[in-house]
């Protein structure tokens, strides 16, 4: 049985790591395919493009969904998201022998890929299967807020949150989500007490420091914005030494400070 994992707070590309081939080689009837999954996926890690038409021959006879699974992980190496997110939910609708979590697991995956593109009606929607499989479960309802967010809408991605909140209080995403939540519908107190929320239960300091500055701001507290942007410009580094996306984010928004046009994200 494969658990549900956090997924939606790390790279899609990383889900590699959670899907455990010993979840579909389970319900394989011959050793044939077991081998078959275990090889594409790991085609799939090295050649995402041979492992995509390798899911394509196998599917003509597979009846696990292990074939579209790996096309879908293979999809995610092209960075193709919105198909992988289609090849996902066809392996959750095409397994003839899965879990209740397992389904979910794959609708997450989904989810997760749609996020990845964009696309938010399509990810609440498998978030929402998911959550068919897995009432309540505070990961698949934080994706699913996820998706709300993307679609501006605000009142059902809280109503979520919350709920993930109140399922797992030690959830530092869903407090980081709550607070950019809240600071967008100019309820700068509850944002402020959310990201020291998140802070406190552990979330990466870059991004609740950039949150927590564009809350400072709205805030008045100009000073306190900048020393946030400012420790995110110097922390914030890819491999190379050159900025990193929420460096690049900070060093917009000191810009648009000093200009006097700041806005808001």
């Amino acid at each position: 049985m494969m658990p549900i994992t956090e997924t939606s707070t790390r790279p899609i590309a990383k889900l590699y790591a959670v899907c455990v081939v010993t979840a579909f080689a389970s319900l394989t009837a011959a050793q044939a395919q077991v081998v078959n999954y275990s090889s594409c996926v790991e085609l799939a890690r090295a050649d995402p493009d041979a492992a995509y038409d390798a899911a394509l021959a196998w599917a003509e006879t597979d009846l696990t969904g292990g074939a579209s699974h790996c096309a879908g992980l293979a999809l995610v190496g092209l960075g193709l998201f919105d198909a992988a997110g289609d090849r996902f939910t066809r392996a959750a609708v095409d397994g003839q022998a899965m879990e209740d979590v397992e389904r979910a697991l794959l609708h997450q995956q989904a989810g997760d890929a749609w996020l990845m593109a964009n696309n938010g009606a399509s990810a609440t929607g498998a978030f929402t299967q998911a959550l068919s499989f897995i009432p309540e479960n505070p990961e698949l309802l934080f994706g699913r807020a996820r998706g709300y967010e993307l679609d501006k809408q605000t009142a059902l991605a809280l109503q979520d949150v919350n709920l993930a909140i109140a399922r797992n209080p030690a959830y530092a995403a869903a407090y980081l989500l709550r607070g950019r939540l809240y600071r967008q519908s100019k309820q700068f107190d509850a944002a402020a007490a959310d990201i020291d929320a998140a802070m406190a239960n552990g979330i990466d300091e870059v991004a609740a420091r950039l949150e927590r500055g564009l809350i400072r701001f709205e805030r008045g507290n100009e000073a306190g914005a900048l020393e946030d942007w400012q420790m995110i410009i110097a922390t914030d580094r890819r491999a190379d030494g050159s900025a990193g996306p929420a460096a690049t984010a900070a060093s917009r928004f000191i810009a648009e400070v000093t200009a006097g046009a700041p806005t808001q994200p």
